[in-house]
């Protein structure tokens, strides 16, 4: 009987003792006897107890009519519904919060060969800025990236910042400026598309001018600033007239069309 319906022996005698399932028994030596009709009543038992009935509400529940039983399962699937809800709920936190988990960790990746102090600092800064959900479901979208999807921008990107900083001091709308200046353009559409894509969204458009200029005068927030200037004196500056100045002459279309007609 254990065997058949997958539960311990001492389970049959514990439902034996509280007379939920009695077994007939041997008059020679008293074992327990049961029948197919008891493996029957105990796969009723063993489904109750997953719908957490206790003993003596299945022992009711037995016994109970085809109207007293209907009225007491309908009741029980209410709870049921609840509690799955309930764990939906709680399902839903838990993924939130392991993909804000899994993002930061893909976030640190690119800031891994800069002091810790500084990026802790920076860190809080925009912690004050965002709420606690904003910041999670900022990281969230990082998640879905692999870690070398991240280490691979990470590469193109420091490439990009190294050689943008040897150009510090020179024009910013001089040929060598405005093709690096470029290469950062096609470098973030080409990321927020892949993020994107790896979050089930269909391609997006490349940053429109508006965009571009917002992105520029982000270095006028303080951690964006610290972390220009932490690749060379006079970099946030220099970025951003070299950024505005690529939108104005790469991405003015995008500017009237916003506007309308004169």
């Amino acid at each position: 009987m254990s065997k058949l319906a997958g539960v311990s022996v001492k389970t049959l005698h514990h439902y034996d003792e509280k007379g939920l399932l009695v077994p007939f028994r041997q008059q020679a030596n008293g074992y327990r006897v049961y029948t197919q009709n008891h493996l029957v009543r105990l796969q009723q038992i063993i489904i109750y107890r997953e719908l957490d009935f206790s003993i003596e509400a299945i022992k009711s529940l037995v016994q109970s009519s085809d109207d007293q039983l209907l009225d007491t399962l309908s009741h029980q699937k209410s709870l049921l519904i609840q509690r799955q809800q309930t764990l939906s709920k709680m399902i839903n936190s838990l993924e939130v919060t392991m993909d804000s988990i899994k993002g930061k960790e893909n976030y640190d990746i690119l800031f891994e060969d800069i002091p810790k102090e500084k990026t802790e600092r920076w860190g809080s800064l925009s912690q004050e800025r965002y709420s606690k959900e904003e910041s999670e479901k900022q990281m969230s979208v990082l998640a879905k990236l692999s870690e070398q999807q991240m280490r691979e921008f990470k590469e193109e990107s420091d490439k990009v910042t190294l050689a943008f900083a040897e150009t510090i001091g020179m024009p910013f709308d001089c040929t060598i400026v405005q093709q690096l200046t470029d290469e950062h353009y096609q470098m973030t559409n080409n990321f927020n598309k892949l993020v994107a894509r790896e979050n089930g969204y269909k391609d997006i458009p490349d940053l429109g001018y508006e965009e571009y200029v917002g992105m520029a005068n982000s270095v006028d927030l303080t951690e964006v600033n610290e972390l220009c200037e932490h690749f060379g004196e006079g970099y946030s500056e220099h970025a951003r007239q070299a950024m505005i100045y690529y939108a104005e002459q790469r991405l003015m279309d995008d500017k009237i069309k916003l506007k309308g007609p004169e």
